[in-house]
């Protein structure tokens, strides 16, 4: 039981965390293999389907079918309606209509089964999916059986010592990526893939605290925010109208312009419907490390076709000068309605951000960057250059003199081709 306990906490339980995120991000891993917009009994049972997508027995695939269980069971039973099981009426009810064959029932039913245990296992910490031991390894060497075939008093006494802050913290992690992988969040990065990409193959200590942030995610925003009691002395920008008031949200569109160049409204909801990363990845490029990556139902389709907008960079607006040109995650917003284009803010992502902040350069970038108006606010939109497809890397040309200022070179694949 002690062995247990101490597995899922120690330097292995770390290790195998972080490099399920670093399988994900690889180029070869299908991620949208879970997602889906069915609900209930339906929902479990293609959810089911999709293991036969599964090819060969590597760790990852061992964790998606670990994963697929967990929500096949939490699926089926929170639609039993106030029974103590679902309903096995109802789900050969379904199983007919969707024309499944006599021989498949038994194996849904195993899957059923195991996805109960694991609930039983994990009890309110869902992240433990991500670190009980994959396969059997030094120094507990101990594998997913051993979880599996606790009794119930053993499984009480398990979730009764494994309910500490530490454990919180790494299942709370754990719980956002468990999240991206079945499409219940848009992707995201974890603090430790840039900070501390060797975290995957860590040997060393680590104090408690420093550990626990690299594991988190970096924060999300799918809005830029603005604070203005952290720059109380935020200087009125150069060419500001005279007649536009100061201080204030240095993006926001005068109430008697268009509002939206997304569409004609007065008043919208393009700013949550239209520019949410829905369709994006974050994939590892060898060469350029960390990036965005297009997806769709099937290969070869469409993801974004020219002029379509992805989304928009955003972050911390900051006082225009606020970070030197060539900081990492900074970029700097002029307005197109104040003559002259004047810088009036950056957005700075370092600390808050969304997927775009990935954004690689290419000479032959399939998107750009440009200024719109999107329900009342000015935003560095991402817009389609050309159609791009399923698996396409999104790039943007940030230009050569961007890449001196941040000590780069361009290795983008129109120059390594060269």
């Amino acid at each position: 039981m002690f062995l247990q306990v101490a597995a899922i906490q120690g330097g292995p339980a770390i290790r195998q965390f972080c490099s399920l995120i670093f399988s994900r991000r690889s180029l070869d891993t299908e991620t949208g293999l879970l997602h889906g917009k069915d609900v209930g009994i339906e929902r479990a049972l293609k959810l089911f389907k999709s293991l036969g997508s599964l090819t060969g027995r590597s760790n990852y695939n061992t964790f998606i079918i670990r994963l697929v269980q967990y929500h096949i069971a939490e699926t089926v039973d929170d639609s039993k309606m106030g029974r103590i099981r679902a309903d096995p009426i109802q789900l050969n009810e379904v199983m007919d209509k969707l024309g499944w064959s006599q021989a498949e029932r038994p194996r849904f039913l195993y899957q059923l089964k195991q996805g109960r245990l694991w609930r039983s296992i994990c009890g309110r910490f869902t992240g433990l999916l991500s670190v009980i031991p994959l396969r059997a390894e030094e120094p507990y060497c101990l594998s997913a059986k051993d979880y599996l075939s606790m009794k119930t008093n053993e499984m009480d006494k398990f979730r009764q010592l494994i309910d500490t802050p530490f454990v919180e913290r790494i299942c709370h992690a754990c719980n956002v990526f468990q999240d991206m992988v079945m499409g219940i969040r848009c992707d995201g990065d974890f603090k430790w893939e840039k900070e501390q990409p060797e975290l995957r193959n860590w040997s060393s200590t680590l104090d408690e605290n420093s550990l626990m942030s690299l594991l988190q995610p970096v924060s999300n925003c799918e809005e830029n925010i603005y604070e203005p009691i952290h720059h109380s002395d935020w200087p009125k920008p150069a060419g500001w109208l005279a007649d536009w008031p100061w201080p204030a949200h240095p993006l926001a569109v005068p109430p008697a312009d268009r509002q939206c160049d997304l569409c004609t409204e007065i008043h919208c909801a393009c700013i949550h419907e239209r520019l949410q990363a829905k369709r994006l990845r974050i994939k590892l490029y060898a060469r350029q490390g960390l990036g965005l990556q297009a997806t769709e139902a099937q290969e070869g389709n469409v993801s974004y076709r020219k002029g379509d907008v992805i989304g928009q960079l955003c972050g911390e607006l900051v006082p225009a000068g606020t970070y030197p040109t060539n900081s990492s995650f900074v970029i700097e917003v002029a307005r197109p309605d104040i003559s002259d284009e004047t810088v009036v803010c950056q957005i700075y992502m370092g600390n808050v951000g969304n997927c775009f902040r990935l954004l690689n350069h290419s000479c032959r970038a399939s998107a750009r960057l440009r200024v719109i108006r999107v329900s009342g606010h000015w935003v560095s939109a991402v817009e389609a250059l050309r159609s791009i497809r399923h698996g396409e890397q999104i790039t943007v040309n940030f230009g050569k003199r961007f890449l001196r200022n941040q000590g780069l070179r361009c290795v983008c694949d129109a120059c390594e081709s060269v």
